[in-house]
């Protein structure tokens, strides 16, 4: 048996180790959105510009993951808030829903953000639903005129799981513009370690 470990490509380098004996090592990492862009795997979904007329719930976005082996990771959730026009100068009310029911909705295609790939989403994506309701899990305020990005990075949804995003407008309001952008990718959740 060898007492050496050679490089496998043929070009005779051997492995070194340190004073105490340990292997020495190096490695390369990626950020996983990067790499899911340049693999053509890395999406967004948005509501286009969306007009509330009130200040009631409105649900304004739902994805739901359809591929049948990989999660679908919510990496960034964007939103653009215009002036409400008879807002009362009170917040607004987002909510996330955990795998909510919901009712109508006009179909959204996701954007792949690498250019040249032709590889499309997974799932159902919806805008401008007619009814949400279930389980919201967090919620939070918005003011008009606002813009805000959060970098979740962290929400998963295994496939036919469902994830959705409700606002309801500043108090008195009769007109507020608004856009909802969500950042995504899959991932084979087997592939990493200790999961």
């Amino acid at each position: 048996m060898p007492d050496t470990i050679r490089d496998g490509g043929g070009s005779g380098y051997l492995a070194k180790v340190n004073t105490d004996g340990e292997l020495r090592t190096s490695s390369r990492s990626c950020d996983q959105r990067l790499h899911s862009a340049l693999d053509n795997n890395y999406n967004e979904a948005t509501t286009a510009k969306v007009t509330l007329a009130n200040a009631n719930e409105t649900g304004l976005i739902y994805i739901e993951n359809g591929h049948s082996e990989k999660d679908l990771v919510i990496d960034r959730v964007f939103w653009d808030t215009w002036t409400s026009t008879g807002g009362s100068g009170g917040d607004g009310t987002l909510r996330y829903y955990r795998n909510p029911a919901y009712t109508g909705g006009t179909t959204i295609t996701p954007n792949n953000t690498n250019f040249t790939a032709a590889v499309g989403a997974e799932g159902t994506f919806l805008r401008s639903l007619a009814t949400i309701t279930g389980t919201v899990w967090w919620t939070g305020y918005i003011t008009d005129q606002s813009s805000i990005a959060l970098e979740e990075g962290r929400i998963a949804l295994p496939p036919g799981a469902g994830f959705g995003i409700s606002i309801a407008a500043p108090t008195g309001n009769t007109n507020m513009d608004i856009v909802i952008n969500v950042a995504f990718y899959y991932i084979d959740s087997t592939l990493i370690v200790g999961v």
